[in-house]
């Protein structure tokens, strides 16, 4: 009964692992099932009694109809996707889609299809500016379809997104379309990734200022605003406790992070005991060599590289001395001892990209039984 141990989580058991072919990325319902649990808690703690009330969880990160349905079952049904993760976020049944991102023409061609052949679900879109308004109308004049919308506002990340002062008049212009029904505001500050929590807090508070502004300015116009929708990982907790204490009534306040539900090394490191890590890439010893270094059968085509190499493993002090396309080479402690085919369960960095990397997972349940050998990321690459 193989243990593999990470600090600061429970230990991790795989009954069999010589069934699965390696490098195979695993994912562990006990541990998807807490995360949502300990998700709960925390907006609990934040709005006692509220339950999964102030919740749409970015799927991005999953790109997995599994794992979204977990979310569904939960009884979170409201889910934010881009384009890629729509009909896996339908087909779990979420009941209320939210697009990440401002739409091109082709997207917007390509959900309005999806919202006549599924007009028990409710998508809603964004406007970043007067060009994303004049794309959703010639395509709903086309289609023949109503766009549920939000304003999507720069709230300091300056990728998308109108100026808050921009608002108004955006409004104004969309209100007089039959197309358009105002559902809201989006404030995505993603830009907000710093290691200390006060730092966090602080660049949040300015962030949903400019928000709170807009909501006021809309108030003041007796314009009446259904939702919010706001923040990644690193800040939803910040940003729900900015906006219930300063909202009392009026618009349904969500948070939209992503990673939560899987978890990374970079996120441990950030926001250590948040959550726990359920996405892990089962690797093996291909290759012993001298001065304590081991070859992994795992390079960066199946972990994401761009935040850096990967640095949690499920032995002990062990750094990454390179790393390539299929092998990733290691230094261990002396006092560690390899042979080749042994296994090593590798945390993600990123565990967003890495999942887009991978065609399917194997699901590993609380016994550390293989549950399913082939569940299918049928999210990404669409």
């Amino acid at each position: 009964m193989p243990l593999f141990h990470f600090n600061a989580q429970a230990p991790y058991r795989i009954n069999d692992p010589s069934r699965i072919a390696t490098p195979r990325l695993l994912i562990f319902e006990d541990r998807v099932a807490r995360n949502i649990q300990h998700m709960r808690q925390q907006l609990e703690h934040i709005a006692p009694g509220s339950g999964f009330r102030h919740l749409c969880p970015h799927v991005k990160t999953n790109k997995s109809t599994w794992i979204t349905r977990q979310l569904v079952e939960a009884g979170i049904t409201d889910v934010k996707v881009t384009m890629r993760e729509v009909e896996v976020a339908s087909k779990a049944g979420a009941k209320n889609i939210f697009v990440a991102y401002p739409l091109l023409e082709h997207e917007a061609r390509t959900l309005a299809h999806l919202l006549k052949r599924r007009p028990e679900v409710n998508f809603q879109v964004q406007i970043g500016s007067p060009s994303h308004a004049r794309i959703l109308q010639r395509v709903a004049e086309n289609e023949e379809v109503i766009w549920n919308c939000f304003l999507d506002v720069d709230v300091g990340m300056h990728r998308t997104g109108m100026q808050p002062e921009n608002a108004l008049k955006t409004f104004a212009e969309i209100s007089s379309q039959r197309c358009f029904k105002f559902a809201g505001l989006h404030g995505y500050d993603g830009h907000i990734h710093y290691p200390e929590a006060e730092r966090r807090k602080a660049e949040s508070e300015r962030a949903m200022a400019k928000l709170l502004d807009l909501l006021h300015a809309f108030r003041a116009l007796n314009v009446s605003v259904e939702r919010i929708i706001v923040a990644g990982s690193p800040t939803f907790q910040h940003d729900l406790e900015i906006l219930v204490r300063e909202i009392n009534d009026g618009p349904r306040v969500q948070v939209s992070p992503g990673t939560w539900i899987l978890w990374d090394s970079n996120y441990q490191k950030m926001m250590p005991g948040s959550f726990e890590i359920a996405a892990l890439i089962l690797a093996q010893v291909m290759d012993v060599g001298s001065e304590s270094r081991i070859t992994l059968n795992l390079g960066h085509k199946r972990w994401a590289a761009e935040s850096g190499k990967v640095e949690l493993f499920s032995r002990t002090g062990m750094q990454v001395v390179s790393f390539s396309e299929e092998h990733t080479v290691l230094e261990h402690a002396p006092e560690e001892k390899f042979e080749v085919g042994d296994y090593v369960l590798v945390a993600p960095r990123h565990v967003c990209p890495t999942v887009n990397l991978w065609e399917d997972f194997t699901l590993i349940n609380g016994e550390g039984e293989i549950a399913i050998m082939s569940s299918p990321v049928d999210g990404r690459n669409r």
